[in-house]
């Protein structure tokens, strides 16, 4: 049969979308496409249904189709390897692949470890795979997607299909709204894609599935070898950031140790609400009781070291929220605490009736690293021949900040970060040594035919709560 893919390239800093038909077939005349829309339906259908029979998905249709998937642009792997040269042997290629897989004789190549500084000083380890192992992460993360995606949680948000940040703050606004004086617990895993264990995590796999190969699969890819600088070790625990199959089983983990155990604990021990959002290990609880919220607080770290997980003590607290806590806290010349939730802090705030409720602005760490990002790469790029070329990256990655942080409560962060920006922009055309210098108000007019968002609309993520 024939199937229609949508496929996504970057160009010059625009997204171009490309229709492209393949076929799509199997032995037995199914697509896998097709195949996999029937093992979400029959997990949907019975929630203790056992798969026995996954990795046959694992063919050449359904790896030449993740294929398309992939973005020509990124980084290599150790081998150098690029979409466009693999692509020249591709029916050779995805066939040797198979083969390989289905002898049992597949194992990944080394994955490149390289770092990327954190808002906190410290760095954060990304793994850049080769191409036929990001295949592979891919179909496997496909099929574990459909299998587990009708089992999660509606707390869950993180890596899910029509879900995203923009949900998870808004469900947090309507969970808080509802809590008037009660309590938030802002939780933090210590490293946690780094510290998964993978005798805990296949454990769990192995409760929905029993197909052996495909599980073998699984493993042989979370313990494929890392490389940092000229050293080769074997990752005996965690699943790397960066990896295509890291997301969705960190989601399967975090479902069992987390949200199932929360959603049973708030039906057995805990009379007042309770609810929790979670962006994989992005998550915050609420309670209508600040005595339970106490409780909890002191249940967790235990229920976390039983599956190899650490609480981090200084990232994580308990504070008092609510409206009417906010109220009486400013009644007394005080405000309630902070926290911090997918880049915003957190923070209690009148409406312009006079209404206390949860607001949100971007957190003050992050807003100048990504100033000073933009300001790094400018003067990486002092001397570019092709100038406008450097300003259409920089606008690109200005305009991808405000459409994420661009909500109402955000206004005035929003409008320091277009006039901050602007300014660093000004002051690279005007360096010192420069021949000619910039006018700010010719320099606005060029910003304005490059698209620069000098303009920009806010939506409400409060609107329907």
């Amino acid at each position: 049969m024939k199937r229609v893919i949508i496929v996504e390239r970057r160009a010059g800093g625009q997204i171009e979308r490309e229709r492209e038909t393949m076929t799509v077939h199997s032995n037995d005349g199914l697509s896998w496409l097709t195949k996999l829309e029937r093992i979400g339906e029959k997990s949907a259908a019975n929630k203790h249904e056992m798969f026995s029979n996954l990795g046959h998905l694992v063919n050449v249709d359904m790896l030449k189709g993740q294929f398309l998937r992939l973005d020509g642009n990124k980084a290599t792997g150790i081998d150098g390897m690029t979409k466009a040269a693999y692509s020249e042997r591709l029916d050779e290629n995805i066939t040797a692949l198979i083969v390989r897989i289905r002898r049992g004789t597949y194992h990944p190549q080394a994955a490149r470890i390289t770092e990327i500084p954190k808002e906190d000083g410290s760095k954060r380890p990304l793994a850049i795979s080769c191409i036929e192992d990001k295949l592979v992460q891919l179909a496997v993360s496909d099929i574990l997607s459909r299998v587990y995606e009708p089992l999660f949680l509606p707390c869950s948000y993180g890596f899910r299909p029509g879900l995203n940040c923009h949900a998870a703050l808004k469900a947090l606004q309507q969970q808080t709204f509802r809590n008037w004086n009660g309590a938030v617990v802002e939780i933090d895993i210590r490293k946690y894609f780094n510290t998964i264990p993978h005798t805990e995590l296949m454990n769990l796999l192995r409760k929905k599935i029993s197909d052996r190969r495909f599980l073998r699969l699984v493993e042989v890819l979370i313990t494929a070898p890392v490389i940092r600088g000229k050293e080769i070790s074997e990752n005996e625990q965690g699943c790397p950031q960066g990896a295509a199959l890291s997301p969705i089983l960190a989601n399967i983990y975090l479902h069992h140790v987390i949200d199932e155990w929360f959603a049973q604990i708030t039906r057995s021990h805990i009379h007042g609400r309770a609810e929790m959002v979670r962006y994989a290990d992005d998550m915050v609880f609420t309670f209508e009781f600040f005595s339970e919220a106490k409780r909890f607080c002191r249940v967790l770290p235990k229920r976390l070291n039983k599956y190899g997980l650490e609480l981090h003590c200084d990232k994580s607290q308990l504070i008092p929220a609510g409206h009417i806590a906010a109220m009486r806290a400013n009644q007394s010349g005080k405000r309630l605490p902070t926290f911090n939730f997918l880049g915003f802090t957190c923070y209690w705030g009148k409406t312009r009736k006079g209404h206390w409720r949860l607001k949100l602005s971007s957190r003050k760490d992050r807003f100048a690293a990504k100033l000073k990002g933009l300001r790094d790469f400018l003067w990486r790029n002092l001397n570019a021949p092709n100038k406008r070329l450097v300003l259409n990256t920089v606008i690109r990655v200005i305009r991808g900040w405000i459409n994420y942080h661009g909500i109402s409560d955000n206004q005035r962060r929003v409008g320091q970060f277009i006039f901050q920006s602007t300014r660093i922009i000004y002051r690279w055309f005007n360096r010192k040594g420069g021949r000619r210098r910039m006018t700010w108000k010719t320099l606005n007019i060029i910003l304005k035919m490059l698209g620069f968002p000098s303009r920009w609309k806010t939506r409400s993520l409060f609107a329907s709560c």
